[in-house]
């Protein structure tokens, strides 16, 4: 994973893509995050699909067909000819030819996280076993970029959150000294200047009493 420039978790998946292609030669590669009850995809992104393509095939995948199959059965997976799989759902109209399949799972922590999906070997020939086993050692480097990402961005969090609170109290600090400068004001206002003439007076008083 060197060369991931970000720390957030997007930064590390869209590396993952860029180094699957380039270690396969896939045309295309995706990867699907699961959901909280892990039975479907939260989160799809894609490398080698142009944004306009994208926006014409319209909603992602939600883990059915041969995407469902890696969701239920963990383990990497090599088809020749990903449509004409019985398990394959069909693609949307606007969809590009995607003919040869790899899809591998990426656990992270132990734990299901997502699948990685690449399509359409360049040369128009199968994945092999070597790209089975690049791809499924690149899934084990991004599972613990992915979970290190997830850390560092919980850390983030709660500094952003630690920030947040003591600002508050800053302000609460900052309302507190004022009050309290208003008041060591007052205990010198009005009332406190009228006793200090009256004590003056009677000074004066006392004093022309004892000259007499």
């Amino acid at each position: 994973m060197r060369g991931t420039s970000g720390r957030d978790v997007d930064a590390v998946l869209h590396r993952v893509l860029e180094s699957a292609r380039e270690l396969t030669g896939a045309r295309y590669a995706e990867i699907g995050v699961l959901d909280e009850s892990r039975t479907g995809l939260a989160q799809f992104m894609t490398s080698g699909i142009d944004d306009e393509t994208v926006r014409r095939i319209g909603a992602p995948p939600r883990g059915l067909g041969v995407l469902g199959e890696l969701i239920t059965n963990p383990v990497p997976l090599r088809l020749a000819d990903v449509g004409a799989d019985p398990r394959s759902y069909r693609f949307p109209p606007e969809h590009p030819t995607m003919r040869s399949f790899l899809g591998v799972p990426v656990p992270v922590a132990a734990q299901p996280y997502g699948n990685l999906y690449l399509a359409e070997k360049r040369g128009g020939g199968e994945f092999s076993a070597r790209d089975e086993e690049a791809v499924v050692l690149l899934a084990e480097f991004a599972s613990v970029a992915i979970e290190h990402a997830r850390l560092y961005e919980r850390s983030e969090k709660c500094r952003a959150e630690l920030e947040d609170r003591l600002d508050t109290l800053e302000a609460a600090l900052a309302i507190a000294r004022g009050c309290r400068r208003r008041r060591s004001r007052g205990s010198v206002g009005p009332g406190g200047q009228a006793r200090a003439r009256a004590g003056g007076r009677t000074g004066t008083v006392d004093r022309a009493q004892a000259g007499s």
